[in-house]
């Protein structure tokens, strides 16, 4: 389960654009988080409105993640990667959580970290982060299915 495997990755388009349009987001340092959740067939029903959906649509993982850095904040490719290895390796280590509550409250997520400090952080501060992010999704969604 410590994996990152491809089809945990958020790399369709069409998925990207409407996690960004009708998601929504909140900032924890040093990130933006943006989620959109739906239930199981919540989005079987919104790619069945489309003619043909490549296979990265498809959920075989409860969460779909994508990882950003801005080449605005860090000019240099060098540094972008390296940020973005350090947030998916930390996604990694705490993902295991995360999936347990989606799977127990029958609901799928597609998550995106947009990285916005201009610097480097320590992978310390990166993992707590990520971590507290997760913590966060999680409680914004419990309040979600409490309302309804």
């Amino acid at each position: 389960m410590y994996t990152f495997r491809k089809n945990e990755r958020l790399g369709n388009n069409r998925l990207q654009s409407l996690l960004f349009d009708q998601g929504k987001s909140f900032f924890q340092y040093p990130f933006r988080v943006q989620y959109l959740f739906f239930g199981k067939k919540g989005m079987d029903e919104h790619l069945r409105h489309q003619e043909d959906h490549p296979p990265g649509a498809v959920f075989l993982y409860p969460a779909k993640c994508l990882v950003s850095v801005s080449k605005r904040q860090m000019k240099k490719a060098v540094q972008r990667n390296r940020a973005k290895r350090l947030v998916r390796e930390a996604y990694r280590k705490n993902k295991n959580t995360f999936y347990t509550f989606l799977e127990r409250e029958r609901c799928n997520a597609m998550v995106a970290f947009v990285y916005t400090a201009d610097k480097i952080l320590s992978y310390n501060e990166i993992q707590e982060a990520v971590s507290q992010s997760i913590k966060k999704l999680e409680t914004i969604l419990e309040a979600s299915q409490t309302r309804q």
